[in-house]
Parts: C-alpha cells; structure tokens; sequence
C-alpha cells in the first residue's frame, strides 16, 4: 500500500512538474511573440522613414517658399527617426527568454521607457504641432480650395485617433509582455 502512494505521489509530481513547464513554454513564446511584433513594427517604421527621407529631398525641387521648407523638415525628422528606430531595435533584439529574466525585464522596461517618456512627448508636444503649423502655412500659400482644408483637417484628425488607438494597443501589448515575464520569473524561482 505505501509503495502504491509513493508511486501515486510520484506521478503527481511529475505531472505537476510537466504542467509547469508547459506552462513556462507557453509564457515564453508569448513574450517572444510580442516582443517580436514590436522588431518588426519599428523594422517596417524605420524602412518607411528611410524611404519617404530621400523621396521628399527629391521632391524639393518641385515646390516653393514654406511647402519647401516642410519638405526639408520632413527629410530631417525621418533621418532622426530612423536612428533613433535603429536604436530601440537593437535594444529590443537582446531580448532572450533563454537568458537571465532580470536581463529581458530590463531590456523590455527600457524599450517602454523610451516610448513612453521620449517618443510620445515628442510627438504630441512637438511632431503633430509642427505638422499642422506647417501644413496649414502651406495651404495659406498656395490658396487651396476648402475641399483640400476639409482633407486636412480630417487627414490630421484621423491621424490622431490612430495614433492614440496605437498607443493603447502599445500599452496593452506592453503590459501583456511584462506579466508574461513575471510568470516566467516566478516559474522559474519554484
């Protein structure tokens, strides 16, 4: 009868022992999967800037005064931007699940921190000001028609909305890698 509870007790472990590390896997390709989805979306961000930088340099020619100078703007703001994209993936490409935890949370915590305390504020206090001001100078300039002042303003409005539901799905996403984190980080501690 002991040696039936012994092995019963052994089985049980095991068992225990497989829905943990079931589970382990399952946290890690979540977070791998994120964080994944973060490389690429700033990959493809850092390929547009790369392109739309050159595109509008070659379009300078084309126009004058103050859509001239928008243009200029443009060009410099995507090859910062480009940099600065290049920087957060090569952050975001030390993340390994296989390494120490502390090491991925840092790496993660950092690539938040950089969103949210320099990307944002320098998109709603300084990206999106300038590209009304700019546009609106241009669009006094040349006169346009108020069929191309209603694009605008509904170009800039949509703009924003987006922006502002790819910040909350970016917060969704983030919270989602840093709890999957804790559970590999406990996980592992048993």
């Amino acid at each position: 009868m002991k040696e039936a509870w012994t092995a019963l007790d052994n089985k049980l472990k095991r068992n225990e022992e497989l829905k943990e590390s079931i589970i382990l896997e399952m946290m890690q390709s979540k977070a791998v999967r994120l964080v994944d989805r973060f490389v690429t979306l700033e990959i493809i961000a850092v390929v547009m800037m790369l392109l739309t930088g050159p595109l509008c340099i070659l379009w300078l020619d084309r126009f004058k005064g103050i859509a001239k100078i928008y243009l200029l703007f443009t060009a410099v703001i995507c090859f910062i931007y480009s940099l600065w994209g290049v920087f957060k993936i090569h952050g975001l490409m030390k993340f390994d699940v296989s390494k120490d935890v502390s090491n991925n949370i840092y790496y993660v915590n950092r690539y938040n921190h950089q969103i949210n305390r320099y990307e944002k504020k320098f998109y709603w206090c300084f990206l999106v000001p300038a590209i009304v001001i700019f546009l609106t100078l241009s669009f006094v300039s040349m006169k346009v028609t108020l069929s191309l002042w209603v694009l605008m303003i509904c170009a800039v409005i949509a703009g924003i909305l987006f922006s502002y539901w790819s910040y909350k799905r970016y917060n969704k996403n983030m919270d989602s890698i840093l709890r999957s984190i804790d559970e590999i980080r406990e996980l592992k501690e048993e």
